[in-house]
């Protein structure tokens, strides 16, 4: 598995990028792309590999590194990766992204093909039950119309179903987020009426399944709001502030956790690191749980009210097994 895992995560599409410059780097170069084109744990686990010459694809000449590759960096799909394809063509969520006809090709084109898993192989012991409906006709509808919005870069006007009543929204879409404890899928967008405002964006956040009714209007913008910048600004002061114990693969297992989190983290000592995850109160709940599912791995320092959630969580967990 440690190929198809090269293959597959971004380590492999990292180096991809540096390798195919072939140009002279130096180590502080390297360490530039692989900051920008990873995560920011990146630099934790390949610059030690390329440095020992464990990954040997550069000549070094003192303090240089040149690529070893000569040609091009074909990526023909191996068998590993066709079951893989095959695996990902069973999952609910497929429907999404392609009409019947396009998955039905695809089907059949990787039929062949055994998967790597199916469904029913894995139990999810910390999700919630009211998942969205995936493969129900009128959601994929409401998904391809916002998929395409973003893309054309559209504003859509939605009929949302709040807690008491139903509103009517007018929206510049911007991004879509799957959350794996909800299982359920979430669009992030600007109201039309701070659209102009790109210096002070507001970002909402609708659950697809609350959407009664969607329709694109005929207004598009030229160019779409930093709605990165605008999640930072949407961040609690205080990030939550962690200590990693590096035991049983925590820490490679706790990036991949929070690797939709904006984070920064630091090794402390041998095996102690120490993280802090910046959030606003949308996500604030997932990652308590998220946090909660590593145990004595993982250590809570701060923020204060996020140290006062997790408190009342486990004192309620406490009197229910009681």
């Amino acid at each position: 598995m440690n190929l198809f895992s090269d293959i597959y995560n971004c380590y492999y599409q990292v180096m991809k990028k540096i390798l195919t410059e072939r140009a002279p780097f130096s180590e502080k170069d390297i360490r530039s792309i692989v900051e920008k084109e990873g995560f920011k744990e990146s630099p934790f686990f390949i610059m030690p590999k390329i440095m020992s010459g464990e990954w040997d694809f550069f000549i070094h000449k003192g303090d240089i590194f040149i690529s070893k590759l000569k040609g091009g960096f074909a990526q023909p799909l191996s068998y590993l990766q066709k079951c893989y394809i095959s695996a990902l063509l069973l999952d609910e969520k497929i429907q999404l992204f392609f009409n019947k006809k396009e998955l039905a090709e695809l089907k059949n084109m990787f039929a062949a093909y055994k998967p790597l898993w199916k469904p029913e192989d894995f139990y999810y012991y910390d999700r919630f039950a009211d998942k969205d409906s995936f493969t129900d006709p009128y959601y994929i509808n409401i998904f391809q119309t916002i998929l395409s919005a973003i893309k054309n870069r559209q504003c859509i006007q939605i009929n949302y179903k709040g807690k008491n009543s139903t509103h009517m929204h007018s929206l510049l879409p911007c991004r879509l987020e799957y959350s794996l404890k909800n299982d359920r899928i979430r669009m992030v967008a600007v109201p039309m009426s701070c659209f102009n405002l790109l210096l002070n964006t507001r970002i909402e956040t609708y659950n697809l399944c609350n959407i009664c009714s969607i329709s694109i209007l005929g207004r598009y913008t030229g160019e779409m709001p930093d709605i990165n910048k605008a999640i930072i600004k949407s961040y609690y002061k205080e990030p939550v502030h962690l200590l990693i114990k590096d035991r049983r693969n925590a820490l490679e297992r706790t990036m991949l956790q929070f690797a939709n989190y904006e984070k920064n983290t630091v090794q402390i000592d041998e095996e102690t690191y120490e993280c802090f995850i910046y959030y606003n109160k949308n996500v604030e709940t997932e990652l308590l749980i998220e946090v909660l599912s590593f145990g004595p791995l993982i250590k809570v320092l701060g923020n204060q009210e996020f140290l006062e959630q997790l408190k009342r969580r486990l004192k309620k967990q406490g009197q229910l097994m009681k």
